[in-house]
This record gives C-alpha cells, sequence and structure tokens, in this order.
C-alpha cells in the first residue's frame, strides 16, 4: 500500500489489546481518519510521545483492506494552546469529533480556526466564540439577522426558544437582544468586543440548550 503524508490533530485514542492505540484524526487533505497505530502503548514506542492531542502534528500511514489504516510515522509540532487552556481545547475535540465524521471533507481548518480562537481570546470569549464558530461550520445554526422559523428579518429583540432564535410571531423564550447578536458575531469574527457579564450568561445557556438539544454532554465550563 502507499505511504500518506499529510497535517493532522489528534481527536482520540483508544486502547487496542495491551500494546496498541486506534487513533482518530482530523488531516488537511484527507478528512477524518481511523489508524492503528501498533505498539503505540510500549513504554519505549516511537510514536508515545508524539500521540498528543492540541498539538500541531504531521502523519503518515497506509491505507487497509478493512478501512482502517497503520501509522507509519508521526512527528509532533508546536503547541496549539496554553496549558491553562487545556482542559477546553480537549473539550472543542471532543466536538469536533462528534461534529465531522468519518468522509467528510472539512474539519481541519475549522478545528485549527477553533483552537486559534480559544488561544487569542481565552475562556471569556474564546470558548463560547469557538463553540459557536464549529456548531455554525457544522450547520446547526441559522442566521443571526433573521429568524430561524419563519425567514423573518430579526427584530430589535428576539427570542431563544428550544435552542433556535425566532421572532416574537414565532415564539417567546429568553431575549436575546441586537446588541448580543452582533456581539457573537464580532467574537466569532475575531473581532474586539466587551460582552456584559449578562450577556456571557445568555450566551452559554443558548450554547447548552443547543448542545443539549442534540444530546452533547458539556462540563461546567459552559
Amino acid at each position: 500500500m502507499a505511504e500518506i503524508r499529510d497535517d493532522a490533530l489528534l481527536l482520540r485514542r483508544i486502547p487496542y489489546s495491551e500494546t496498541s492505540l486506534i487513533c482518530y484524526f482530523l488531516t488537511a487533505e484527507h478528512g477524518r481518519i481511523t489508524v492503528m497505530a501498533r505498539g503505540a502503548r510500549r513504554p519505549k514506542n516511537n510514536f508515545r510521545a508524539s500521540l498528543e492531542p492540541l498539538y500541531d502534528l504531521q502523519v503518515s500511514w497506509r491505507t487497509g483492506r478493512t478501512g482502517m489504516g497503520t501509522l507509519v510515522d508521526i512527528q509532533r509540532g508546536c503547541s496549539l494552546l496554553q496549558p491553562a487552556l487545556s482542559l477546553h481545547g480537549l473539550e472543542l475535540l471532543a466536538m469536533a469529533s462528534r461534529l465531522f465524521q468519518e468522509g467528510d471533507p472539512q474539519g481541519f481548518d475549522e478545528t485549527k480556526a477553533a483552537l486559534l480562537l480559544l488561544a487569542e481570546r481565552g475562556q471569556h470569549q474564546g470558548l463560547p466564540g469557538a463553540v459557536w464558530f464549529l456548531l455554525d461550520v457544522a450547520g446547526w445554526l441559522g442566521d443571526l439577522s433573521h429568524c430561524w422559523q419563519c425567514g423573518r428579518e430579526a427584530e430589535q429583540i428576539m427570542f431563544w426558544q428550544h435552542a433556535r432564535l425566532v421572532c416574537g410571531q414565532c415564539g417567546q423564550g429568553m431575549p436575546v437582544s441586537m446588541g448580543l447578536r452582533k456581539s457573537i458575531a464580532a467574537v466569532v469574527s475575531g473581532g474586539s468586543v466587551r460582552l456584559s457579564a449578562g450577556d456571557v450568561d445568555s450566551w452559554h445557556t443558548m450554547i447548552r440548550q443547543l448542545l443539549n438539544e442534540h444530546g452533547i454532554k458539556i462540563t461546567g465550563s459552559l
């Protein structure tokens, strides 16, 4: 089998037998892949120190007849996050693992962009911004300038009802002001904006309800 090389992010690793790991990667050119890292659990194996999430990686693998490839080589580059943000970064990787499946052409660039947003903006704005960005590119969100139910252009005050942004004619719920909607768009696009504590709480509520709607469990950081 021909050897393939690509930039990658490690999403997840699962023990297989007493010595190996099954690894899930998002790659730049080949989407999400699953490969077997044979012997990676042995103390002196060359893969052991490099198979870490939240790093720039370059991996080489050979495709398999049953769909699972075999890891041939891995080179670890720079860390993508400061240690204080690592747990939040792992949350983003877990979410990306749900959003981008085997065979999807996207995922690598989007997840790296989300991690960069977290790195630049920190937990207060960067974490909800990164989560919102991933949900948006995965197609789970609507346009904040229109009602997600009837398509009517957004009013001064919209409402968050059953994890959807609706106008006053389509429902009621938690008020979502025009200022919050503009702030969300600004944070996600990398702009500088100051969010009040109330707006941050509202944004977190919107994200939690949306994730719960899709059965994604989250920690207390959102």
